[in-house]
């Protein structure tokens, strides 16, 4: 039986154009050899697995071949790249500083660079984990690596930059690996698939490359294992049982029910994953990463972000048409806190449920029709209240079948009659309206929605300072503080073009008024305006009769003796008889 040999191993790159990733890497060295302008002395650093060994590897091979190529590549045929492939060549040395960090072990090195290569022109000393180092061995190794003998070149490899001392930095020319795309580990593992005569589902190579975060090594690794457990063909399903990587059908059943809003849905399908053996840490952060692809998904500009197959793909953008934006957003918000806090959580599974709760029902707070937004037109007695009305305010039939059976899509009512006042216009949210129409009626929902914006800003009240007063005036009879009501009747409006300025004549008033969120809410939806602010100055010319609440000046000793001495002329005498001294802090 041959000897197997790891895919990381066997298929490790020659030369610079097989690094995969690192083009800047490789053009860079390459241009460097072309000018012969190459330093003595390099630092690869970055995550594991993305190949600074292996281009270290290759510059020490190409520095010793006696027939390089056009492209700077090593000829395979000489005597130094023999030696190299042998493993055999006395002019390249590698030291493993995890293992061999103390200063006997650089002084051991130090010696090495005394005698000159026995064969080509350059000895090449590789040490890789070099932040591995005690201090006492770097402080040994800083003259070597500043002032080498004109044949040495050393090139240290680390994965943590931040622990190699600033010294050893600057001695360096510093090259940082970055990550290797997911795209560029699915078409390396594509070649190999087929180098092995193996075959392969691209949705199942797409798992190994994400599972990869970014290294080479560890991508190479999972496959070896996958595809020592299949037989000649590599499988989506074979891949996720041997990885424990959740289906993600699940995820897209899950966003679906939180569209219809069928809680019930939701939590089958949660106890169907934990019966497979997930755990819920696992599903939370599945779930957050589908929703993230999901509103990537829904902008031609943002689908380049999107790192799944192109099978993959259009359904995504199919679902992305019917999740909207705030839907994914809360959801995102929602998830994030429920991954942070699970490691507190006593009941795991409870603490899953109660998120996928929120995010089920979270439209309808996004739609007005929560107690937040009847309370707040109970509190102003002069709001006009929205079309998107609170459920409380809804018919109680309709209400009724709403809760009983949210999973159902039903067509828009009629609208109402035009003598039905204000306050008894009921319309469906814009949710319910999109659950009740299909994808291709998409069409005509914007144009609704369109059609109402434009009736809201044609019933809109341009700003200006009469009403504005009003407003205000009615939003301070209102209030219960007196402190604040004092606040708010002790200003000065003014309104220039769409800027709304309030003059107060001290601190004590601005900060009241900032915390007045409702009162600003309130001018924004009146005017239509939702980024409309208030500018609060304090302007004392305005308000002559009004006192200043600005901090007193602390007196040192020798200024209260002084001023009360003015006051008291028996403290004076009083000092002077017993000879006593002020301080003067």
């Amino acid at each position: 039986m041959s000897k197997f040999v790891v895919s990381a191993r066997k298929y490790r790159p020659q030369t610079f154009d097989q690094v995969i990733g690192q083009n800047h890497i490789s053009d860079t060295l390459k241009n460097a050899l072309v000018s012969e302008q190459l330093a003595h002395a390099f630092l690869f650093c970055g995550p594991r697995g993305v190949g600074k060994t292996t281009c270290a590897r290759v510059l020490a091979k190409v520095l010793n071949c006696e027939n390089l190529q056009n492209d700077q590549d090593p000829c395979n045929s000489c005597s130094s790249c023999t030696a190299f492939n042998d493993n055999a060549s006395f002019n390249i040395i590698e030291l493993d500083a995890a293992s061999n960090n103390s200063v006997d072990h650089i002084r051991t090195l130090i010696e090495q660079v005394r005698f000159q290569p026995q064969q080509g022109k350059y000895k090449v000393f590789i040490i890789d984990e070099v932040h591995m180092l005690s201090t006492a061995a770097f402080n040994a190794f800083l003259k070597t690596l500043e002032e080498p003998p004109s044949y040495a070149i050393f090139i240290l490899a680390t994965t943590e930059k931040h622990k190699v001392l600033p010294t050893i930095l600057s001695r360096c020319q510093v090259f940082d690996f970055k990550r290797i795309q997911v795209v560029d580990i699915v078409h390396q593992l594509e070649n190999i698939v087929k180098e092995e005569g193996l075959t392969a589902e691209p949705e199942a190579l797409q798992i190994i490359a994400q599972k990869a975060d970014g290294a080479m090594r560890d991508a190479l690794s999972i496959y070896d294992k996958i595809a020592s457990s299949s037989s000649k063909e590599i499988t989506y399903k074979n891949v996720i049982k041997n990885l424990n990587v959740l289906d993600f059908d699940y995820y897209f059943k899950v966003v679906d029910a939180f569209v219809r809003e069928d809680l019930n849905d939701v939590l089958l399908i949660f106890d169907d994953i934990l019966k497979q053996g997930f755990d819920p840490d696992l599903f939370v952060q599945g779930l957050g990463q589908h929703c993230r692809d999901i509103l990537v998904s829904q902008h031609q500009k943002t689908l380049q972000l999107l790192e799944v197959g192109d099978g993959l793909k259009q359904r995504y953008t199919d679902q992305s048409q019917l999740a909207s934006r705030s839907l994914l957003l809360n959801a995102l918000n929602i998830l994030n806190k429920c991954d942070v806090e699970m490691q507190r959580a006593q009941n795991k599974r409870l603490h899953v449920e109660i998120a996928l709760g929120k995010i089920t029902y979270v439209q309808r707070t996004i739609d007005g029709t929560t107690s937040v937004e009847s309370h707040s037109v109970k509190k102003n007695s002069n709001h006009k209240p929205s079309l998107e009305k609170d459920r409380s305010h809804s018919d109680p039939n309709e209400n009724q079948e709403t809760h009983s059976a949210p999973a159902k899509t039903t067509s828009p009512k009629p609208s109402v009659s035009s003598d039905t006042s204000p306050s008894q216009k009921i319309e469906k949210p814009k949710s319910s309206l999109l659950l009740s129409k299909k994808i291709s009626d998409l069409g005509a929902i914007r144009s609704e929605i369109k059609q109402e914006e434009a009736e809201k800003a044609a019933n809109t009240k341009e700003l200006n300072l009469e009403d504005l007063e009003s407003i205000w005036k009615s939003y301070q009879e209102e209030l219960s503080s007196n402190s604040a009501r004092l606040a708010l009747k002790n200003v000065h409006l003014e309104v220039e073009g769409s800027e709304i300025k309030v003059f107060v004549p001290n601190s004590v008033s601005k900060d009241l008024l900032v915390q007045e969120i409702d009162l600003i809410q309130k001018i924004r939806e009146t005017f239509n305006k939702p980024e409309l602010g208030l500018n609060i100055e304090i302007d004392l010319e305005r308000f002559p009769n009004q006192e200043n609440y600005a901090p007193k000046k602390m007196l040192t000793n020798r200024e209260k003796y002084e001023l009360l001495s003015t006051k008291n002329p028996l403290l004076v005498k009083l000092k002077n008889t017993f000879d006593l001294g002020v301080d003067n802090q």
